[in-house]
């Protein structure tokens, strides 16, 4: 299947209806990289992703095309590219049922948002920023990034090419380079099919060998050292910064965060209807692993993310739950809805519930108080 819901226009009546009553979520981070390793096990078939829609199941495909995402230059094959015309990428934006594809901060206060607007025919993108300072800038895209924090921006990614899209909206095509061992300052980057290491200095992406196999995801800390969760096939997860086991929880599969020395593992579900629920958690600091006492565990995971404070927060959009595992271990779970969650500079950020084209909320205590923003793209609709 293609990236736009080109099957339900087969069945008009039932389009029409889910078009009323819902908007279909963007790739959400950790989604996105269970399905890339489900991917590299199914002999090159795509996974879908199931969409409960008013007791419906829509079943949509998540594969996109490789190539660039910008028309580059004629003359030119590699390089910043300015921001477009914004009557461009504002035309997604205030495009037919649009809503944030994906949203994702980065160390300098930056936010991103890809957009998509469900037009007749195919879906647009965009890719909207609105910097530190306030200032808003943006370029149509041709296919959906999927991104990942870097110092400075992030590499955004579609299909096997790799990009570095800077806060101030340069854009570089990256070269692939030959494995090496991680190193510090190492990025891990997931796509669609395969795993590299970004390294901010040399801006380039080396295949991370170390993520394949039974490997699933993983974490470079701040030494170089890159810690990894692996599936052994038989309903275990278990963490290791070598090849030997650490510790283990239940379940098919798992997704990492990190920010420092914190380290938070989550480990999913494969359950055969397609849902992916969460089996276990556990966090560390340092060499020492802890295993919260989690009352209820979520049906689903949309975002894992450790914020500045050492706390380690995981959200379902599906039905709005939410958890926050504190530095000593206290878990909470917040009366509020949640969508997505994601950290920008020093900032905790929430998309509205659903990853709907609704407010941004913002903290900086770590969750316990929230104000009102907007997502970038959004700002003339303020107020």
């Amino acid at each position: 299947m293609s990236d736009h819901p080109s099957g339900l226009h087969e069945l008009p009546d039932l389009a029409g209806d889910v078009r009323d009553r819902v908007v279909i979520p963007p790739y959400a981070e950790v989604s996105r990289r269970v399905r890339a390793r489900r991917l590299r096990t199914a002999s090159g078939t795509v996974a879908a992703a199931m969409l409960l829609v008013g007791g419906v199941a829509v079943w949509q495909s998540m594969a996109t095309t490789a190539g660039p995402s910008i028309p580059q230059p004629a003359d030119t094959t590699q390089g910043p590219i300015p921001p477009t015309d914004e009557s461009q990428w504002r035309a997604v934006v205030d495009g037919t049922d649009s809503h944030p594809f994906e949203v994702q901060g980065t160390d300098d206060g930056s936010v991103a948002v890809v957009w998509r607007a469900l037009e007749p025919g195919a879906p647009t993108f965009a890719l909207v920023i609105r910097e530190d300072d306030g200032s808003v800038h943006g370029m149509r895209l041709d296919e959906p990034l999927s991104l990942t924090p870097v110092p400075g921006g992030w590499v955004g990614m579609d299909g096997a090419q790799g990009h570095l899209v800077g806060s101030d909206g340069s854009w570089t095509d990256l070269d692939e380079t030959a494995a090496r061992q991680p190193q510090a300052g190492d990025v891990v980057v997931t796509g669609q099919y395969s795993s590299w290491l970004y390294s901010p200095v040399d801006q380039g992406l080396s295949p991370a060998t170390e993520l394949e196999g039974s490997s699933v995801d993983g974490y470079v800390a701040p030494d170089g050292r890159l810690v990894t969760c692996h599936q052994n096939g038989r309903g275990r997860i278990f963490v290791s910064p070598t090849d030997k086991l650490v510790r283990d929880l239940p379940g098919s599969t798992c997704v990492m965060a990190g920010r420092g020395d914190d380290v938070a593992v989550v480990a999913l579900g494969d359950d055969p209807d397609g849902a992916i629920p969460m089996t276990g958690m556990m966090t560390s600091t340092g060499p020492a692993w802890r295993f919260p006492e989690i009352p209820q565990l979520l049906d689903g995971v949309t975002s894992l993310v450790v914020t500045p404070d050492g706390s380690t927060v995981v959200t379902d959009s599906s039905d709005g739950r939410w958890l926050v595992v504190r530095p000593d271990g206290d878990v909470v779970e917040p009366d509020r809805q949640a969508g997505q969650a994601f950290v920008a500079g020093d900032h905790l950020y929430m998309s509205s519930y659903g990853l709907m084209n609704g407010p941004l909320f913002v903290s900086d205590d770590d969750g316990r108080t929230w104000q009102q923003t907007t997502l970038p793209g959004n700002e003339s609709k303020q107020g």
